[in-house]
């Protein structure tokens, strides 16, 4: 590799991801994305969301966050009680850094896992449209070390992906 090359490989990654929600108002998705601890009601893939330290919603609280191996070929067919509980794949924790209310903004941090995440920081939005349609954005913004196993481009593209289906799920539930 390049020296250029490896010097850019060694840089922070910065970026951000947005997710419309055309008819949800801001002030009806903000509760959802507050509630720290409750990640797996709208990350999909999360199966796992608890507190572990500190108070949720409250700077200092670490939440534990996993997800399960997917089942072998032909054992999604089994009765799942014969089964046996499905493996932690992935897992990390993250502490809450802010959660301002009037901002609708949350920021939090990597604290530990087995993703090969360094130093992540991510800021989490919810930002009014400008727009005279009633809905909103999730703005999730990042800087981080590179990722271990990552490319920067794959990076963002997960959590394009991510952001995405947390909109849509948000949406669901401020309708409910």
């Amino acid at each position: 590799m390049e020296k250029a090359t490896q010097e850019s490989e060694q840089q922070a990654w910065q970026g951000v991801v947005e997710a419309l929600l055309p008819s949800t108002p801001a002030a009806a998705a903000w509760p959802h994305l507050a509630s720290f601890c409750a990640l797996h009601r709208y990350l999909s893939g999360v199966d796992v969301c608890e507190r572990v330290a500190g108070e949720d919603g409250h700077p200092g609280c670490v939440r534990y966050v996993a997800s399960r191996a997917a089942p072998a070929p032909g054992e999604e067919d089994q009765d799942q009680q014969e089964a046996a509980p499905a493996a932690i794949a992935t897992w990390a924790r993250e502490e809450l850094l802010e959660l301002d209310d009037a901002a609708r903004r949350l920021s939090y941090a990597v604290v530990g896992s087995n993703m090969g995440f360094g130093r992540y920081v991510a800021t989490m939005m919810v930002v009014e449209e400008e727009t005279e349609a009633a809905g909103c954005k999730l703005v999730w913004e990042f800087e981080c070390e590179p990722v271990q196993g990552w490319s920067r481009d794959g990076l963002v593209g997960y959590l394009e992906t991510t952001v995405k289906g947390m909109a849509a799920r948000i949406v669901e539930a401020a309708a409910d």
